[in-house]
């Protein structure tokens, strides 16, 4: 079986292009129930919950995996870290799927830091210089960094999140106003974001680069068109053994070339 963590749009199209292209089983690891159904596909068996490495191991040697393909998210970095760790334990062969950054222009209102308290920081800085509204679109997983920071204690600060029960619950345990969040599943056009960021005044937008299939770019634009500070919070960097890919047609290439990363005997 050929094990893909699918924890984008872009790796759980991988997991039904493998199975269609190859017609072996697949197995799609994902974290919430959302993503579950969202996974859901003929000849495809999903596992749900957030797994550890010995978890990974577990279910490497439960399904018999002879290929593990990372394509969680570019920020997930512990996910990446540990299933590397997972696959070199088991002596099974890893690739790291990720999509392509997008290139960053030359704009004098932007701003890249390394984390999310870093961006906190800078955000809370630059509004307080403007009129004090943020726009974040960083996602629900480090919402609790921007929540409890020092420095956005007098802003303004907008939230977009997935419109999803666990996340809404998350946010009220850290008491955001359901006033300042925009619950909506992306990604956004160029037009719907500029009419968010316009319609909230944001001064300040917070975004990480996930790349075009995460809607990186008509956030920049957007901001940029409306002339307001763009905060980019810089991807980690994971150090990756194995062949990398970052598209279908690419793995697809990888996999004619080493016969299918190792059959079995």
């Amino acid at each position: 079986m050929i094990w893909v963590i699918a924890g984008t749009l872009d790796g759980r199209t991988l997991a039904v292009d493998i199975q269609e292209r190859t017609g072996e089983d697949v197995l799609v690891t994902v974290v919430s129930q959302y993503g579950a159904e969202l996974a859901a596909h003929k000849g495809i068996t999903v596992h749900t919950g957030r797994l550890d490495q010995q978890a990974m191991q577990n279910l490497i040697a439960e399904h018999d995996v002879r290929l593990l393909i990372d394509a969680s998210h570019p920020y997930a970095a512990i996910v990446t870290s540990t299933a590397q760790d997972a696959a070199k334990a088991m002596d099974i062969p890893f690739v790291r799927f990720e999509r392509k950054e997008v290139p960053l222009p030359d704009y004098d209102k932007l701003h890249i830091v390394t984390d999310e308290a870093e961006a906190a920081n800078m955000a809370g800085r630059l509004a307080k210089e403007n009129n004090g509204h943020i726009y974040l679109t960083t996602g629900s997983k480090t919402m609790h960094i921007f929540a409890k920071s020092e420095a956005l204690r007098d802003c303004e600060v907008w939230t977009r999140i997935l419109p999803t029960a666990e996340v809404l619950t998350m946010m009220e345990d850290l008491k955001v106003s359901p006033k300042r969040i925009v619950a909506v599943q992306g990604p956004f056009s160029y037009d719907m974001n500029r009419i968010m960021f316009h319609d909230t005044k944001a001064s300040v937008v917070v975004m990480k680069n996930s790349g075009l299939v995460g809607g990186a770019d008509t956030k920049l634009q957007a901001a940029m068109d409306l002339n307001i500070h763009v905060i980019v919070i810089d991807r980690p960097r994971v150090t990756i053994e194995g062949p990398m890919v970052s598209s279908n047609e690419e793995f697809f290439n990888l996999w004619e070339d080493t016969n299918g990363l190792r059959k079995k005997s």
